[in-house]
């Protein structure tokens, strides 16, 4: 991504804010679809199954014994485009020590989706919400939202809108008690 394009999908997302969500929070899964989700004691991260893009599942208790950022984030959402190369670029500065998973929300398509994480050269593992109760089960209204999880698996932090490569970092340190 040229310095001009990056200032640019800086400047659409700061003007945006944020963006908005088709599956306000609070709403429930379309018609004929079911949710098993379990509501979490305290802040405790809501118990939530995961199928990942390239075609393996798991839960987001499987990722216990290490802090996880997750990122909920969708091709359509100039700022998500805007912060995922940031969000990469953390993602190799804290190499295994923090699990990073994206979670794309509801897109325009599976295909469009991938090519965005192809050209965004995003490495870390990226799971599926079409239908956004991943999202609404972490009370999701806004786009980009990343959710802090400790390694014990409560919520330690969320980010409602954008967050770029040094506020990423300062918050992995000061939630996780991490240094880089």
């Amino acid at each position: 991504m040229t310095h001009r394009t990056r200032t640019l999908l800086v400047g659409l997302a700061l003007m945006a804010a944020s963006c908005s969500s088709p599956l306000a929070a609070g709403d429930r899964p379309p018609a004929g679809q079911t949710s098993d989700l379990q509501v979490a004691p305290a802040n405790l991260a809501p118990a939530v199954d995961l199928v990942y893009f390239d075609g393996t599942t798991g839960s987001l208790a499987d990722l216990r014994g290490k802090p996880v950022v997750l990122n909920f984030w969708a091709s359509w959402c100039p700022a998500c485009i805007a912060e995922m190369p940031d969000f990469e670029a953390v993602h190799q500065r804290f190499g295994d020590e923090v699990v990073f998973v994206g979670v794309d929300l509801q897109d325009v398509d599976r295909a469009t989706a991938e090519r965005f994480v192809a050209d965004t050269g995003v490495t870390y593992p990226i799971a599926d919400d079409p239908t956004g109760v991943v999202f609404a089960a972490f009370g999701g209204f806004s786009m980009p939202t990343t959710i802090f999880i400790d390694a014990d698996g409560h919520i330690a932090g969320r980010q409602d809108g954008v967050i770029f490569e040094d506020q990423l970092v300062e918050k992995i340190n000061d939630l996780f008690g991490m240094s880089s």
